[in-house]
């Protein structure tokens, strides 16, 4: 049925180094805790070798459909990842791992022994997991591209308290508060499972107001987490209501 809008307010953090973890984290349930996962493909990335044994015989049919290589390796990389990473904590082995069909594009492991959400992004060379105990979580990456229109993509897409917020800054700021604004509107989209949404440009992601009349999701707030790669990269977490912390992790670092 109808959920009616509600108060709910947005808070925004910038974090500034982001700091990875020198260790893996523990097995079994963080509660409260996000941990964003990483990692880099390379030219003979690991994860794609390990396909064959470790994906279900529909996602490697599903990898068949690329047209591109590489954004068929990016996909059998990025689903040997989740894999890899749910396994760590659940203990169930990687290839007995069980994903649901994407269903309003957010998968769920129906096999898990205790409530564990996640949410997987990709671009360009950057493949982020964001994985919540007791927490759903929504994640986006961006790649920062040379000669991409921002303004014409602004004019069609933003509010217009973003666009007069991004027009006051000067290049790089300007770049990078671009791409935030972007990957905040994204990962909202994937922590609420709504899929593409025709109403992002009624919905001001600027941080110059903190009240919204959004439907219902059962948040009192969001936090919108963003940081930036050195490498040119900018991503953004959301995460609704209190979350005790926030880890950071590579992949070289899982078996």
């Amino acid at each position: 049925g109808f959920k009616s809008p509600v108060p709910m307010k947005l808070k925004f953090v910038h974090l500034d180094p982001v700091r990875f973890s020198e260790s893996l984290p523990s097995k079994g349930i963080h509660s409260g805790e996000v941990h964003i996962w990483q990692h880099i493909p390379t030219a003979g990335d690991p994860f794609v070798a390990f396909a064959p044994d470790l994906l279900s015989a529909d996602e490697l049919d599903r990898s068949m459909k690329y047209h591109f290589e590489r954004d068929r390796k990016i996909y059998l990389s990025g689903h040997v990842f989740i894999r890899k990473v749910l396994a760590h904590y659940t203990a169930v082995a990687p290839s007995e791992v069980q994903l649901t069909p994407v269903v309003n594009r957010k998968p769920v492991m129906l096999n898990a022994p205790f409530p564990i959400q996640f949410n997987i992004a990709h671009c360009g060379e950057r493949i982020i997991i964001a994985v919540g105990f007791k927490l759903d979580v929504g994640i986006d990456v961006e790649e920062i591209a040379d000669g991409f229109d921002t303004d014409g993509f602004a004019e069609a897409n933003y509010h217009p308290e973003e666009i007069a917020a991004m027009r006051l800054l000067k290049d790089p700021r300007q770049t990078d508060y671009f791409y935030t604004i972007w990957t905040r509107k994204e990962a909202w989209l994937k922590l609420t499972g709504e899929g593409t949404n025709e109403k992002l440009r009624t919905m001001d992601f600027s941080g110059n107001n903190s009240d919204y009349q959004l439907e219902d999701f059962g948040f009192d707030y969001v936090s919108m987490i963003s940081w930036k790669d050195s490498e040119g990269y900018i991503a953004t977490l959301a995460v609704p209501n209190d979350y005790g912390s926030l880890h950071f992790f590579n992949s070289e670092d899982l078996n």
